[in-house]
């Protein structure tokens, strides 16, 4: 692995592009050459964590699993050949090790004893780390940053066993916060205890799905997010110039010559719209969730929806934990857990909390569902294909697909379910026509491969992950 040693002006300049410098150095003594990276709180590096690892988890592989998913369409210059499965070892990096471990660990020392410092920056990390080692696979953890020149590859299993440790050493930590433990900086939840506890949960199970632990996701989620406002999200900035303080769809639209979308023509075919035109039924309209998710390509400011410059993104979401619930209450609990947690959300549909404003005036339609609609003949099995129990599950898998548009949970649910549960998995075709077979994992970083003496072959855009096989 690459080491370099920071001083943390990375997350200075990101910190002074959202907020101004003047705040930043207003206690520090006013001879610029005397300023010191211990000068400065360590609050301040948080929030510059935080912010990176933001963008990171909202950035090209955020698209890129959603190009994965049969959802997201590139229509130009490296979105397109992003979506029609060209890339190679220099299109991926792995900054974050340096941007935002890095920082975290500093402040766990620098902090040490501050409880709300501890939980946070576990969390921070355990993001961070869970993203790499679900769309890479086998990654440097264990070892990285130690000051090993060339640190190993853990395999993936091992990466999230040491992350569940560290997601529980978070709880512990945040469930011992007192009034004493004030943290600076915190930009995503302002220093909340339990918000970060809630998410810190999440996450736990968020992982035990990606390895097929299903009745400790159930468990994990029974504690996660317990709100929409509770979730953990992007918030751009209104009223800064900073192209990097706005939604990052509406961001990359507005750079000039990087089209995304999700309107299909003759050549570019896109599921997600085409799944939302085929679920009407007595039950179910999803106009309003259809035009929230349209994406102008051509006018970055003709956004409304989901791609508006000051519209906020999800990170670690309600909506996700209730998705959890219902699936691995589905198969953990039975039938009728499952079916409670998707009638929760299908509410908080129904409600419009996950939409805004611009959709407010048209149909949003999502009412309970019945043990009977998913009976041979009912509504959610008018074929008769399915078990019951089979396809609640489709229904639910198919509510993650959609729910989950522009976050991870699609592409790691395509990989998930290929080997064992391809009759409720999302049935979305190829990108391109000569294509035949999907993206299992992203190709290590070239920086990393020529640095790191450990590292392994490459094992190919194409070989299954070691959760997935």
């Amino acid at each position: 692995m690459k080491r370099i040693h920071i001083k943390y002006l990375f997350a200075l300049a990101i910190l002074t592009s959202f907020f101004g410098c003047q705040d930043l150095v207003d206690d520090i003594n006013d001879n610029p050459n005397q300023l010191t990276v211990d000068a400065v709180d360590a609050g301040l590096f948080l929030k510059g964590a935080e912010i990176e690892n933001m963008m990171i988890q909202l950035g090209t592989f955020d698209r890129v699993a959603s190009y994965y998913s049969g959802q997201l369409i590139g229509y130009e210059q490296i979105e397109q050949e992003f979506y029609s499965y060209i890339f190679t070892d220099r299109s991926f990096d792995w900054d974050g090790y340096q941007s935002v471990l890095t920082p975290l660990r500093d402040i766990r020392v620098r902090k040490e004893g501050n409880f709300l410092y501890m939980g946070i920056t576990k969390v921070v990390e355990a993001h961070l780390i869970g993203t790499y080692a679900s769309l890479f696979g086998d990654i440097p953890y264990s070892e990285a940053l130690s000051g090993i020149d060339s640190p190993a590859f853990d395999n993936q299993k091992a990466v999230f066993s040491s992350l569940q440790s560290l997601l529980s050493e978070a709880i512990s930590d945040l469930e011992n916060v007192t009034s004493g433990d004030v943290v600076t900086g915190d930009y995503i939840f302002n220093g909340d205890a339990e918000k970060w506890l809630e998410s810190a949960y999440t996450l736990k199970a968020r992982y035990y799905m990606l390895t097929k632990e299903y009745s400790e996701a159930y468990s994990a989620a029974m504690n996660g997010i317990s709100s929409a406002a509770n979730s953990m999200m992007f918030v751009p900035y209104e009223g800064v110039v900073d192209p990097g303080s706005k939604n990052t769809l509406y961001a990359r639209l507005s750079t000039g010559g990087y089209r995304v979308g999700v309107v299909p023509d003759a050549t570019h075919p896109s599921y997600l719209l085409e799944l939302l035109d085929s679920r009407s039924n007595s039950k179910t309209n999803e106009e309003a969730r259809t035009q929230y998710y349209t994406i102008d390509h051509d006018n970055a400011d003709g956004n409304t929806g989901i791609a508006a410059q000051f519209e906020p993104q999800p990170l670690v979401s309600y909506q996700e934990n209730l998705l959890i619930l219902a699936e691995a209450g589905a198969r953990s609990q039975g039938f009728s857990t499952g079916l409670e947690y998707l009638n929760t959300l299908r509410a908080e549909l129904s409600a419009g909390a996950f939409f805004n404003e611009s959709v407010e005036s048209m149909e949003m339609v999502y009412d309970p569902y019945e043990a009977a609609d998913f009976d041979a003949g009912g509504i959610e099995n008018e074929d008769g294909s399915l078990s019951a129990d089979r396809a609640l599950l489709r229904e639910i898998v198919e509510e993650r697909y959609l729910t989950g548009f522009m976050t991870f949970m699609p592409y790691n649910d395509t990989r998930r379910l290929q080997k064992d549960d391809s009759d409720i998995a999302v049935p979305f075709g190829f990108n391109t026509p000569t294509q035949t077979a999907n993206v299992e994992r992203l190709i290590y970083p070239s920086d990393e491969l020529e640095s790191n003496t450990s590292s392994p072959a490459e094992p190919g855009a194409y070989a299954p992950t070691e959760v997935n096989r």
